[in-house]
């Protein structure tokens, strides 16, 4: 296995997943502020005297993409360095980064506009339902799925205790929050919901077995979609039924 340089050394995994702790926490509260920003009247506010601009969008285009794409990178620079073939993760991250940008360039703004002429209604329609999420879903598969190879190439060297472990547990709770309130407010969230499933199923077979102690990442990634998928089917039956 050619792990990373500072993998290879004689640590405690302890001694590792701390310079992982601090990563996955800014990304763990990162996800819930702007799972937050989706639900809190104040931020549909305008921007000043532009009636269609809202803080909502503004700081999510501004703040909470930038944030997260630039965390996953540097968990992925911290799990790759030191490897020859590192470019392949990264590569597939920094696609997905794009698409990510021109997907969230285009759904954001479109989200704000107010009600079209009836002639340019499907034109909306397909940059903001059809393109822009597509490019979105894709994003996030690639994303998601860098960060995972990356784990699950570069395993800790001995698993981690229990209370490490009871750390990221916490951890992905918090991004399981953020991801549910982030669909929570959507309409139909079905092919939100089959991608994330796919995602699972995807690090399921990415990581063959192996514990989760020993690979923190995929552990907060897997556990935070888990709980939003649950929670997110929960709560559609409840409003489909009452």
């Amino acid at each position: 296995m050619n792990q990373t340089a500072e993998f290879r050394q004689d640590q405690g995994s302890d001694s590792v997943a701390r310079r992982l702790i601090w990563a996955m926490l800014a990304q763990a509260v990162v996800v819930l502020l702007a799972g937050l920003n989706l639900t809190v009247r104040l931020s549909a506010h305008p921007v000043g005297a532009f009636e269609f601009v809202r803080w909502r969008e503004t700081i999510s285009l501004l703040v909470f993409v930038p944030a997260s794409v630039g965390i996953m990178f540097h968990v992925i620079w911290m799990l790759e360095q030191g490897r020859r073939d590192a470019k392949w993760p990264v590569t597939l991250a920094g696609i997905g980064a794009c698409l990510l940008g021109i997907s969230m360039g285009i759904h954001e703004p479109m989200n704000t506009l107010p009600a079209l002429d009836a002639r340019l209604v499907a034109t909306r329609e397909f940059w903001d339902e059809v393109f822009s999420h597509g490019l979105f879903y894709l994003a996030f598969v690639g994303i998601t799925s860098s960060v995972l190879w990356s784990q699950v190439r570069n395993p800790l060297p001995m698993a981690m205790r229990r209370r490490t472990t009871a750390v990221f547990a916490g951890m992905a709770i918090i991004m399981g929050t953020g991801i549910f309130l982030s669909l929570l407010p959507g309409g139909d969230i079905r092919a939100d919901l089959a991608v994330m499933g796919l995602v699972l199923l995807a690090a399921e077979w990415m990581r063959k077995g192996k514990s989760m102690r020993y690979l923190p990442i995929v552990m907060v990634i897997e556990v935070a979609g888990l709980l939003a998928l649950l929670g997110l089917l929960v709560q559609r039956w409840i409003s489909g039924c009452c």
